[in-house]
């Protein structure tokens, strides 16, 4: 017998809370804790109702938040190791192992909060070409609007 999947904004609010305070994602977390529902009842119940979904997104935002802050963590281990001489190394296999971490949370947290976590430059392309495109729809919407007039 599966988990109740009866949705209710109290469970809604709970489930937001622990993905906005967490690296782990929703398959973990169903594991791991016994009210939270599947990813297939997630998604349903982000469907479904509209206040969970907004609070949803919501809380990937602050999940990203919450992985950006770890990085300064990460970044303060220390990687060192002593060598059989008795001198101080750097381990270079903990500070790739870090740097892949690292670029892991940047790459994750800029697409779950893209404006602030994004590259600017690809948020500027974006901008652009939405402006590019508001602006061809402006001038069609013109040209058929005319074409309107003149049939009648």
């Amino acid at each position: 017998m599966g988990r109740d999947s009866t949705y209710n904004d109290e469970l809604g609010r709970k489930i937001c809370d622990v993905i906005a305070n967490t690296d782990k994602g929703i398959p973990s977390l169903a594991k791991e804790i016994d009210f939270f529902p599947d990813r297939a009842t997630i998604y349903i119940w982000r469907q479904k109702h509209d206040s969970f979904n907004a609070m949803f997104v919501k809380a990937k935002q602050d999940q990203a938040d919450y992985l950006a802050e770890n990085i300064v963590e990460l970044s303060k281990e220390r990687m060192h190791y002593i060598d059989s001489e008795g001198n101080q190394r750097v381990d270079t296999g903990s500070v790739a192992s870090t740097r892949l971490q690292i670029d892991s949370i940047k790459f994750l947290a800029a697409k779950l909060a893209p404006k602030t976590w994004g590259d600017q430059k690809q948020i500027d392309d974006l901008t652009k070409q939405n402006e590019q495109s508001r602006q061809e729809i402006l001038e069609l919407r013109v040209k058929l609007a005319e074409q309107a007039k003149r049939d009648y």
